[in-house]
C-alpha cells in the first residue's frame, strides 16, 4: 500500500506545482501590458440646439506597466469627430480623446459611440457622448399640436 501513496502524491505534487505556475504566468501575462483606464465613459452634454458643435475631452491613464498607443477611434456616424493624444502614453500617465458632435441632424435624444483601438490588454473600448438635441422647428410645432388638441372642459 505504500508502494501506491509514495508515486499517487509525488504526481499530485508536481501537478499542483505545474497548475500554480502556469497561473502566476498568466497573470503576469494579463499585467504586462498597457492598460488603457478612462475616468469617465459617457459624458451627457445636456440640451443642444440643432446646428451647434460641442467638444468633450476624455482623460485616461495608462494604468498598465508598456507604453499604451491609440491606434484609431472610429466614430459612430458622421455628425461626430475624433482626435486623441498621438504619442505613446507612459505607464502612470496620462492623455485625452477629444469628441466632437456637430448637431446638424434629427432632434430628441442622441448617443453616440467612438470606438477606441489601442495596443492596450482591452484592445477596443467604447466611450459615449449623448445630448438632448432641440429643434425649434419641431418644438413649435409639437406645442401647436399640444394646444389644438387641448379639448376643454
Amino acid at each position: 500500500m505504500k508502494k501506491f501513496y509514495t508515486p499517487f502524491i509525488l504526481f499530485l505534487g508536481i501537478f499542483i506545482l505545474n497548475y500554480f505556475s502556469a497561473i502566476a504566468q498568466t497573470t503576469n501575462a494579463k499585467t504586462d501590458s498597457a492598460v488603457l483606464s478612462f475616468k469617465e465613459k459617457i459624458y451627457d452634454f445636456g440640451n443642444v440646439k440643432q446646428g451647434e458643435s460641442v467638444t468633450h475631452e476624455f482623460k485616461f491613464k495608462n494604468t498598465g506597466n508598456k507604453p499604451l498607443v491609440i491606434s484609431d477611434v472610429v466614430k459612430g456616424c458622421g455628425c461626430t469627430t475624433a482626435r486623441w493624444t498621438p504619442e505613446p502614453v507612459l505607464p502612470g500617465g496620462e492623455g485625452s480623446v477629444w469628441a466632437t458632435f456637430n448637431s446638424n441632424i434629427g432632434y430628441g435624444h442622441i448617443m453616440k459611440p467612438l470606438h477606441i483601438y489601442s495596443n492596450a490588454s482591452t484592445q477596443k473600448m467604447e466611450i459615449y457622448i449623448q445630448c438632448e438635441l432641440l429643434n425649434e422647428k419641431f418644438n413649435e410645432e409639437k406645442a401647436d399640436s399640444i394646444k389644438n388638441n387641448l379639448v376643454p372642459h
